[in-house]
């Protein structure tokens, strides 16, 4: 990321033409910038990294859940929708407008630790080795979390309406309670709908964009409320705002980046990414896999034009997995220049695409590759590339406060019991808790026989290189690890 240049924007300007169905205005673009649409994770800031390209937001208009905030008060995690511009030579681009909105805003009612679920405004929202929790949640898992925390809840829904959180981060205090979702089972004369399993009860509330003057099924809408009756499970709105999609907010103009999950599915020809439209060619080109993992709920970024269908149809297709292994420790050496740095004997790259954050006592906002000393803590997530190398491709990177907690999370490989290998780690059993993948506590033996063919999660301390483990757990990985 450190590598990335700054293209020297030159400042001839053109004016954008109009699109005949559409609504977009005029925008300045330098030199070699065509329009773009760019929906996903915030990866990075300075200005702001989404979807690998690094968008300078000096001139842009940011706002969150509908107000103008400063870019301060964005975070790592959150999705961002950007109309802008982009230099497909060199992965840069200008934000003309910046827009985030959580998708769940309000206390929690439920956690469910076992299967890393927990439930807010009637909505269920899922935890994985995805989600970015606020610094204040400790430990930083579902575990940091109890029933009635606030919480603003930023991801990707699914095809049944569960949110897979990219952000989770906690308030101190309660704020304006918030759901984004798509309206079912409208009820005119009681004014409600269905969000999954809120009732929203709009009968005074503010309704903007709806050209019927109401929401009706199908609509994606953002609702806001103070008032939540947990026993009904009932949101009293105050405003309901009919969400525009990405082909209405780009006037029919530009290209489009979309990340998401898939959430219908008939082929590879023919699928829904957050709900919008998307096909392929022969011509399509396809990262990190192939048209045959096309399904549904697999998480993906598209990139191409939009047809006269307002279908978009994709140029390239990029499947963005979190990464089967995890690494937890500190930090033996760091290489700017290459993107690089090695914990536990792995060499690690950090791209233009993976998530940093800055957990520790420093609070770094544009924290970066070149913020990282040896001797510092980090948690990595990421994918072995090449294959077989035994090296990491980070799709995040967390600075930690300073721990002696190791922690290994991989493929096992079986070794001379008691000791076996993830990732090429060495891992010393011999006085370890250790679970199977339901949760109960197994032998020695028994662990080593049904961990063949699967992940283990470990913790425990460095003895030089090898880890001596104080908890091992077999883990099935998810289907975007």
């Amino acid at each position: 990321m450190n590598k990335l240049v700054l293209t020297i924007f030159l400042a001839a300007a053109a004016a954008l033409v109009v699109a005949c169905g559409g609504g977009m205005s005029s925008a300045t673009n330098p030199t070699g910038n065509a329009p773009v649409m760019a929906t996903g994770t915030i990866t990075g800031f300075g200005s702001i990294y989404v979807n690998g390209v690094h968008f300078k937001t000096t001139s842009a208009t940011i706002r969150k859940n509908g107000q103008v905030v400063a870019q301060s008060a964005l975070k790592v995690g959150e999705i961002a929708r950007i109309k802008g511009s982009k230099n497909a030579s060199d992965g840069t681009g200008n934000a003309d407008i910046v827009n985030v909105d959580e998708n769940v805003a309000g206390p929690i009612a439920t956690i469910d630790t076992t299967n890393n679920m927990l439930t807010v405004l009637g909505q269920t929202v899922k935890i994985d080795g995805g989600t970015s929790l606020s610094s204040d949640v400790q430990p930083a898992d579902i575990t940091g979390l109890k029933v009635a925390d606030f919480v603003e809840v930023s991801g990707l829904a699914a095809a049944d309406g569960t949110i897979t959180a990219t952000r989770i981060q906690r308030d101190s205090s309660a704020g304006t309670l918030q759901v984004l979702g798509t309206v079912a089972s409208v009820d005119t004369a009681a004014h409600t709908f269905m969000i999954n399993a809120l009732i929203v009860n709009y009968s005074s509330a503010n309704l903007a964009g709806f050209t019927s003057g109401a929401p009706a099924n199908g609509d994606v809408v953002e609702v806001q409320g103070t008032t939540f009756d947990s026993a009904t499970t009932t949101l009293t709105a105050t405003h309901v705002d009919k969400q525009m999609s990405d082909v209405e907010e780009a006037g029919g103009q530009g290209d489009m980046e979309r990340e998401g999950l898939i959430t219908r599915f008939a082929s590879a020809t023919d699928f829904d990414v957050e709900g919008e439209p998307v096909t392929t060619t022969s011509a399509t080109v396809y990262r990190n896999g192939t048209a045959a993992d096309l399904a549904l709920n697999v998480k993906v970024e598209v990139e191409g034009t939009v047809d006269k269908s307002n279908v978009l149809v994709a140029d390239v297709v990029s499947f963005h997995r979190n990464g089967g292994v995890e690494l937890q420790s500190t930090v033996t050496a760091v290489d700017t220049m290459a993107g690089t740095l090695t914990v536990l004997g792995v060499q690690i790259t950090v791209t233009s695409s993976t998530r940093l954050e800055d957990r520790s006592s420093a609070q770094v906002e544009m924290f970066s590759l070149s913020n990282v000393s040896v001797g510092d803590t980090v948690d990595v997530r990421g994918y072995e590339s090449p294959a077989g190398s035994g090296k990491l491709v980070a799709t995040r990177l967390d600075r930690q406060s300073p721990s002696t907690e190791v922690e290994v999370s991989g493929a096992f490989t079986a070794g001379m019991s008691p000791q076996f290998s993830v990732f090429g780690i060495t891992v010393d059993a011999s006085s370890a808790t250790l679970r199977d993948a339901g949760g109960a506590t197994v032998m020695l033996a028994d662990f080593l026989t049904q961990a063949v063919g699967h992940s283990v999660e470990v913790s425990g301390t460095l003895s030089g290189m090898i880890v001596t483990a104080s908890e091992a757990r077999i883990h099935t990985p998810d289907l975007n690890d």
